[in-house]
Parts: C-alpha cells; sequence; structure tokens
C-alpha cells in the first residue's frame, strides 16, 4: 500500500479532514512538474491529532512554524511531509468546495482549481524569492493548461484578494508572450 493510501485510510478513520495541495495537486490540473513532498492542508482544529498521526508513521518535525509544519521522512524511499494549518473558517469553505483526485491509485480530495490558485497566489505574495519561480509557474501553466481567461473579472478579483496587481501585470504579460 501507497504511503498515500495509508495516510488517507488512517486519516479517515480518525476524521481527519484533509486536502493534498502543492506539487500533486498542480499535477492533478494538468500542470505536470516534480514533486518530493506531500503536502496537506489541515484544519487548526486538527493540529493535535495530525501530530500524532505523523509520528505514530516515525515521521520526524523539524520545522515547525505555527502555521506550516515540516517533517522528515521515516525512510530514505518515504516522502517528506508538509502541513499547512488554517483556521477552521478558512479550511470548511475550501474542503466544500475541493474536488475528487487520484493520485497513485488512490481517491481523495484537492482544492478546486480557483482555491488552488488562490493559495498559490497568497503564497507568492508572501514567498521568499527561492519559492518565487516555482510558484509563479505554477500559476501562469495553471492558467495556460485549464484555459482560463486572464482578464476575466473572476481571475482579476482573485488577483486582487490574494495577490497583487504586480503579479497579475506579469502573469498577464507572461501569457501574452507565449
Amino acid at each position: 500500500m501507497s504511503f498515500i493510501a495509508t495516510i488517507h485510510e488512517k486519516a479517515s478513520r480518525q476524521q481527519l479532514r484533509f486536502l493534498v495541495v502543492g506539487g500533486l495537486a498542480i499535477n492533478h490540473y494538468g500542470y505536470s512538474r516534480d514533486t518530493s513532498d506531500l503536502d496537506l492542508f489541515v484544519s487548526h482544529n486538527d493540529r493535535a491529532a495530525w501530530l500524532e498521526l505523523l509520528a505514530s508513521f516515525g515521521y520526524t518535525n523539524y520545522h515547525d512554524g505555527g502555521n506550516f509544519i515540516q517533517y522528515a521522512a521515516p525512510a530514505q524511499n518515504a516522502w517528506p511531509v508538509d502541513l499547512m494549518l488554517v483556521q477552521e473558517k478558512t479550511f470548511a469553505p475550501i474542503f466544500a468546495a475541493s474536488r475528487d483526485a487520484n493520485l497513485y491509485g488512490v481517491k481523495t480530495r484537492v482544492p478546486s482549481l480557483e482555491h488552488l490558485l488562490a493559495l498559490k497566489l497568497h503564497a507568492l505574495k508572501h514567498t521568499r524569492l527561492h519559492r518565487f519561480l516555482k510558484d509563479f509557474l505554477d500559476v501562469e501553466n495553471l492558467i495556460r493548461i485549464n484555459q482560463l481567461d486572464i482578464k476575466s473579472q473572476s481571475l482579476r478579483e482573485l488577483f486582487a484578494k490574494y495577490g497583487t496587481d504586480d503579479l497579475y501585470e506579469k502573469i498577464s504579460r507572461s501569457l501574452a508572450d507565449n
């Protein structure tokens, strides 16, 4: 059984809701890029249960930023895990609008494309330089591959709410150039 299947099964048994985000969610929406970890979006209310669950798999916490926790894999062939914790009032509507995804043969959930873009824009707005290009390309390619109209009112509002005007202009120019 794959790790994704195992974590899905144990989390489901404990009624722990989660969404797969990051590279695996990006891949689900058609932009194929490498990823080397499992990024999970969870409610802050479930923090203690997630910490206990990952510890039971032998994962060790090597960075706890409060809302973002990184875990080292227990074995060389296992994936590291990152937890993104958000308040329940943020988690609940994103979870409710989430979509089914088949990841490595496991039926799980990913955010809607709109919510995934919002998460990426938020990350870009607050990112460090070393992550900027990866997140920028994720947003650009999700828009291109899913044939979203960058000039649409809904995308402009998404950029205004979660990103910046500068990001909107940069991605608009980049899409126009390609």
